[in-house]
C-alpha cells in the first residue's frame, strides 16, 4: 500500500491542519456521502486539536447533502461510539481520531455495522477525493470554513457506564490500581465506573487536553508508560492500566512496572467468561505466544488462531456465537456479549474480576506464568526486504516447523514460535517471538534478524 496519502488501509489520518483541515473535511464529507450513501450517521471525536472542528464540519455537510439524521455524541473514546451505534441503532458511524498518533494528528474512522469500510470503498473514496481536491481547494484558498448546520447532540456516557457496571454487579476491591488516562477522552468515565464497584484506584494525567499531552499516545512504546510505572511503584499499587489515544486498546503493568503480556490477561478474562457465561472458545491472533493455548486448554477453553486486528475477531464472532471473547497482542479485547466491541475499559473490569476469583495473588500468578514462558514485546524493523521475500526466506530456513501463512508468516515449534508480518499502516516489518526460555528465544531472534536484514526501531 502507499503511505504518502491521508487514506490508510482502514481509515483516514493526517497532520492537522497541514494535511487535514476543515476545507478538506467538507470535501471528504461529499465523497463519503457519494460512495457510502448513508441515511443516518452518528459522530464522535477524541480530545486532540482539530477532531471536534472536523466532526462538526463533516456532520453539517452530511445534513446539507441529504442525510435524514446526523447526531454527535461529542468527545468520547472509540468504544463508546461503537456502543452508541449499536445502542441507538445506527448503521453508519464516524469516529474523528488518529488513535495512537496523538497530538498534531487527526483523522476519521468510517464505520458500518461496527467495522471499518471495505478497502475497495476507501480506495474509491480516495480517487474521488483527489479529483475533488483539485477542483475545490482553489475556491477556498486563504479562507476557513466551519459547520453551518447545527448538529443534534446526544450524551450516551451514563448509559454506557451503567451497562458496564451491570456486567459486574459486585465489588472489585482486591487490587489497588493506577489508571493513566493520558489527558484523553476516557477521563470523564473513569470515576463513574470504578468508584461504584469499590475499586481502590487513583488517576494520573486526568486533565483533558487538546495539545501538550503528558506523554505520547501509543502505550506500546515503553517510555510512554514511564509515568504510570513511577506512579504504580510510588503508590505501592498492584496494577497499572494505560489506554491508547482513542481508548480502544489497553495495556497492564504489574507492581514493579513490568508489562503484563496480553496472553496472561486473555487467559484470566477467558477463564472468567467461561465461568460466568459458559463460553469455551476464544480467538487469538497469529502473533500471540503458544502460551495462550497451553494455559487455556488446561481450563477446557479452545483457542482459534486468526489474522491480526480486531475486525477478524468480530467477523469470527458473527460466524460462531460460541466464541465469547477474542484478543490481539496489541491490546484489543473484543466481547461477544457487549455488542462485539473492542473495549479497553471492559477488559480492565473483566481482568480485575477474574483476578478476584483466583485463589493465588497476582504476583504469584505472574511469577508462575513468567517462569514457564518468555514473551518479549513486539519488535519493529525498517528494511528493504518485502514481506513476500521474507516469507520465502523464512519458509526455507524453518521448513521443519509448522508454517502458517494466513497473516505474514508464523512458524511453530514445540518450545518456541514466531510471526513476522508487514504493518498494515506503516512501511515496517513487525516480529513477535516467544518460547519456553529466554536463552532459546534470543538465540532464534538473532537468526531471524539476519533474514530481516533491517534496523530496529
Amino acid at each position: 500500500m502507499e503511505y504518502n496519502t491521508i487514506f490508510k488501509r482502514y481509515d483516514i489520518r493526517g497532520k492537522y491542519p497541514a494535511e487535514l483541515d476543515e476545507i478538506k473535511a467538507k470535501i471528504l464529507a461529499k465523497v463519503y456521502f457519494r460512495q457510502v450513501k448513508p441515511e443516518k450517521v452518528i459522530l464522535g471525536h477524541d480530545n486532540i486539536l482539530g477532531s471536534d472542528s472536523l466532526s462538526n464540519v463533516f456532520g453539517s455537510e452530511l445534513l446539507r447533502l441529504g442525510c435524514t439524521e446526523v447526531i454527535s455524541i461529542g468527545m468520547v473514546p472509540t468504544p463508546v461510539l461503537y456502543y452508541s451505534a449499536s445502542h441507538l441503532k445506527f448503521v453508519d458511524a464516524l469516529m474523528f481520531t488518529a488513535s495512537h498518533l496523538g497530538e498534531g494528528y487527526t483523522g476519521v474512522k468510517p464505520l458500518r455495522h461496527g467495522i471499518p469500510l471495505p478497502e475497495e470503498t476507501l480506495s474509491a473514496m480516495r480517487i474521488d477525493y483527489e479529483t475533488q481536491l483539485e477542483r475545490e481547494i482553489p475556491e477556498h484558498s486563504g479562507s476557513s470554513i466551519s459547520g453551518d448546520v447545527k448538529l443534534k447532540h446526544v450524551s450516551v456516557n451514563s448509559d454506557y457506564c451503567t451497562e458496564l457496571k451491570n456486567l459486574i454487579r459486585h465489588r472489585l476491591a482486591k487490587y489497588r490500581i493506577v489508571a493513566d488516562v493520558g489527558n484523553g477522552p476516557i477521563t470523564p468515565l473513569v470515576n463513574d465506573i470504578l468508584a461504584p464497584l469499590g475499586i481502590p484506584y487513583s488517576i494520573i494525567n486526568r486533565e483533558i487536553r487538546s495539545r501538550g499531552l503528558a506523554h505520547p499516545s501509543n502505550p506500546k512504546i515503553k517510555q510512554n508508560r514511564a509515568q504510570l510505572e513511577n506512579a504504580v511503584r510510588g503508590q505501592n499499587a498492584d496494577l497499572g492500566i494505560i489506554w491508547d489515544g482513542d481508548c480502544d486498546r489497553c495495556l497492564f503493568i504489574d507492581r514493579d512496572g513490568e508489562l503484563i503480556c496480553p496472553e496472561f490477561v486473555a487467559k484470566v478474562i477467558a477463564t472468567r467468561i467461561k465461568k460466568v457465561a459458559g463460553y469455551s472458545c476464544i480467538t487469538a491472533d497469529v502473533r500471540a505466544s503458544s502460551a495462550i493455548e497451553d494455559v487455556c486448554n488446561k481450563n477446557g477453553i479452545i483457542v482459534k488462531r486468526i489474522k491480526a486486528w480486531h475486525v477478524p475477531i468480530k467477523e469470527e464472532m458473527e460466524k460462531d456465537p460460541n466464541i465469547g471473547f477474542g484478543f490481539e497482542v496489541s491490546g484489543h479485547y473484543v466481547f461477544q456479549d457487549f455488542y462485539k466491541i473492542d473495549d479497553g475499559m471492559l477488559a480492565m473490569l473483566y481482568f480485575l474480576d477474574g483476578l478476584n476469583n483466583e485463589e493465588s495473588r497476582l504476583e504469584d500468578l505472574l511469577s508462575d506464568f513468567r517462569s514457564k514462558y518468555f514473551i518479549p514485546e513486539e519488535i519493529n524493523y525498517r528494511t528493504t526486504v518485502s514481506e513476500e521475500m521474507l516469507q520465502k526466506k523464512l519458509s526455507a530456513k524453518y521448513y521443519d516447523g509448522r508454517i502458517n501463512l494466513i497473516d505474514g508468516i508464523s512458524v511453530d515449534y514445540p518450545e518456541w514460535r514466531f510471526n513476522a508480518r508487514s504493518s498494515r499502516t506503516e512501511p515496517i516489518i513487525r516480529l513477535n517471538i516467544s518460547g519456553t526460555s529466554k536463552d532459546l528465544v534470543l538465540k532464534h531472534l538473532q537468526a531471524i534478524e539476519k533474514e530481516i536484514d533491517g534496523e530496529r526501531i
